[in-house]
């Protein structure tokens, strides 16, 4: 990915205001990125008619960002790349951002959660409170992940995503392009920022995406490469919070590893979910 030249950056098309007009063009772009079936050229599209910086990659280090990275390096879509640092992340995690820096000579934005909102809700629930109930669970990775990921994004035109519907039940039916509304953290009102959320391997399945990057020779997250042991991290986020599994456990048992119990409950961390309702203080 380079800096994106005169010809990438000319379309201004969709206003930076808040509005009619900014909702009918993203939504006339989701229009024409919904007709494209290769992932790539809708990679191209969706940059080509955004402002430089407004297509921003939300990566957490796993198989399909760095998958999205790798695609848009060989054809050379200018994309920023930013990452939530929940502050608990594995070492292992921390350490690979400095390795894709370095690999594809890109700088992934490290955003983290709010001071304040962090120390407040440590004070009122205790540092530990996921374990206390799925509420709280939900509370903590708003603070550290879901708001944080808003506030990455209020610049945005086009938030692209690693999501893809075999991951697990509750992502099978995500749409590949759709327009959606985040909070706007900055405004006292209740006014929301309008983006276009876009998954451009929604369809891949893990073996593809895998296969993807063997043959690009693209650097692994370690603690996702491949092994042949019995338990194994299916997906990654905050340390105690992701576990390995095993391979006859369904997608995402490694997350919450406490909830597993009961089968309702949606093993997710909200960001790819509806703005929370989060504990009042």
């Amino acid at each position: 990915m380079t800096t994106p030249t005169p010809a990438t950056t000319a379309a201004q098309a969709i206003p930076a205001d808040e509005g009619a007009e900014r909702s009918a063009a993203l939504q006339e772009l989701a229009n024409r990125l919904s007709a494209i079936d290769d992932p790539w050229e809708k990679l191209r599209v969706a940059a080509s008619a955004t402002a430089p910086g407004r297509i921003s990659l939300g990566t957490s280090g796993q198989l399909t960002g760095t998958a999205i990275i790798e695609g848009a390096h060989q054809h050379n879509i200018p994309l920023r790349v930013f990452t939530i640092d929940t502050l608990r992340l594995f070492p292992e995690t921390v350490e690979y951002f400095d390795t894709l820096e370095s690999h594809y000579g890109i700088s992934i934005e490290r955003v983290h959660p709010d001071d304040q909102e962090l120390d407040r809700m440590i004070r009122q629930h205790g540092v530990f409170l996921f374990f206390d109930s799925k509420a709280k669970q939900e509370y903590c990775c708003e603070i550290r992940k879901v708001r944080p990921n808003f506030r990455a994004l209020r610049d945005v035109d086009v938030w692209v995503t690693g999501l893809r519907r075999d991951q697990s039940a509750f992502r099978a039916d995500t749409p590949a392009v759709q327009v959606t509304q985040i909070p706007n953290l900055d405004s006292s009102s209740d006014e929301k920022h309008t983006l276009i959320k876009l998954a451009p391997l929604i369809d891949w399945d893990e073996a593809r995406v895998r296969a993807f990057l063997k043959e690009a020779r693209a650097p692994l997250h370690p603690l996702l490469e491949e092994s042949e042991g019995e338990w194994f991290f299916e997906s990654l986020g905050c340390v105690i919070c992701t576990t390995r599994q095993a391979r006859w456990e369904p997608p995402r048992a490694g997350r919450w590893r406490w909830f597993n119990e009961s089968d309702a409950e949606k093993k997710e961390c909200g960001i790819h979910l509806p703005p929370p309702s989060h504990i009042n203080d």
